[in-house]
């Protein structure tokens, strides 16, 4: 287990709690105002309480940056974020105590464990993988499945399977749309890893590419071919992932043009203007020189309105160096009619070039 995961978080126990003086009552109560409840019988404490009967735990607290993101996140940016459900999940999991011997986190709760990229996931309850047992309670969901031990690996001390396996159950459990998105995310981390280098999409964004589809045949397509069931589809998502989607709109976003038969989009296309880099482009249509752009108020959220203005600015160039640029919203891509569309109702000239979907 990495020390963060042992000695972040202000993470304790029921009996920690009750050894510092607190009754069953009070570590109740205390839930959702000074602690969080993390699984069954284990909390994180957020802050220092000046209720009487919580202030024990407040000895407990070695963690004071963890103190001092409740003091200042408001509770509504907590609940919008979307990467600290996650990691409240991912705590959950990490220090669950009642897994059985042969259990593998799987699903969803693998991903989070792996810190893929999803899309509006279930975390209410673990799932497990296990071959000789199921069961369902409000914590986990068991499920009795086989599984190979080259699929099976260790993450933050807990028995999992791994990306690449967790990215192929995805496909058959999410859709193939969000088992994509997870297969990519993986594939990008082990690219980086094995580069050693966390910037080559960056700086050299073919040869990310080039590593990663040495990747997907050496690792991806012999886990693949060890499925028992959704082998034929997992095998044609493989010849399209690219560890250049930067997160799940990108890989959305492709899966959507391999299923509108557009094949020849390039991602992460840098142009330069005067000897400088002008623009990142994160899908481009080189026979056509369609760009795909993301608009909308995300971004002026994320970034604020001087990053807009910077992209509105980037556009203006590209429009002027001869680019046709299609607006879209992150929307889009989770509806692929809509989608299409779009594509092609702004960018007819891509119809031409259309084929056979990836997924009949």
């Amino acid at each position: 287990m990495k020390l963060e995961y042992l000695d972040k978080y202000n993470v304790v126990d029921y009996r920690t709690l009750r050894a510092v003086g607190m009754t069953h009552e009070a570590i109740s109560s205390a839930v959702n105002c000074c602690m969080l409840r993390l699984t069954r019988g284990i909390y994180s404490i957020v802050r220092a309480c000046n209720v009487k009967k919580h202030r024990s735990a407040s000895v407990l607290i070695m963690d004071e940056d963890w103190v001092e993101y409740f003091r200042s996140a408001t509770g509504a940016s907590r609940e919008g974020d979307h990467r600290f459900s996650e990691h409240i999940a991912r705590l959950g999991i990490v220090h669950y105590r009642h897994f059985r011997a042969d259990d593998a986190v799987s699903g969803v709760s693998a991903a989070i464990l792996h810190e893929l990229p999803l899309f509006k996931a279930e975390l209410e309850r673990i799932v497990v993988t296990n071959p000789t047992a199921y069961s369902s309670s409000p914590e986990i969901i068991r499920r009795k499945r086989q599984y190979s031990a080259e699929d099976v690996c260790t993450v933050h001390g807990v028995r999992t399977l791994t990306s690449v396996r967790t990215g192929l159950d995805l496909i058959a459990e999410k859709g193939p749309a969000d088992g994509m998105a997870a297969l990519e995310g993986g594939l990008r981390a082990q690219v980086e890893r094995e580069s050693g280098d966390a910037r080559i999409g960056m700086h050299d964004p073919r040869r990310m590419h080039a590593v990663g589809r040495e990747i997907v045949a050496r690792d991806f397509v012999p886990a693949a071919m060890r499925l028992r069931r959704g082998r034929k589809r997992a095998l044609r998502i493989l010849t399209i992932i690219s560890p250049l989607s930067e997160n799940y709109a990108e890989s959305r976003t492709s899966f959507a043009l391999h299923q509108m038969g557009l094949h020849d989009f390039t991602q992460q296309w840098n142009v330069g203007r005067d000897g400088s880099l002008l623009a990142r482009l994160d899908f481009l249509h080189r026979p056509t020189n369609t760009v795909l752009a993301f608009d909308g108020g995300q971004k002026y959220a994320d970034f604020g309105g001087e990053r807009l203005k910077h992209e509105g600015h980037q556009q203006n160039e590209l429009l002027n160096m001869g680019f046709r640029i299609v607006h879209l919203q992150f929307g889009d891509v989770t509806n692929l009619k809509q989608f299409e569309m779009k594509v092609f109702g702004q960018a007819p000239q891509l119809l031409e070039f259309r084929g056979k979907p990836t997924l009949q």
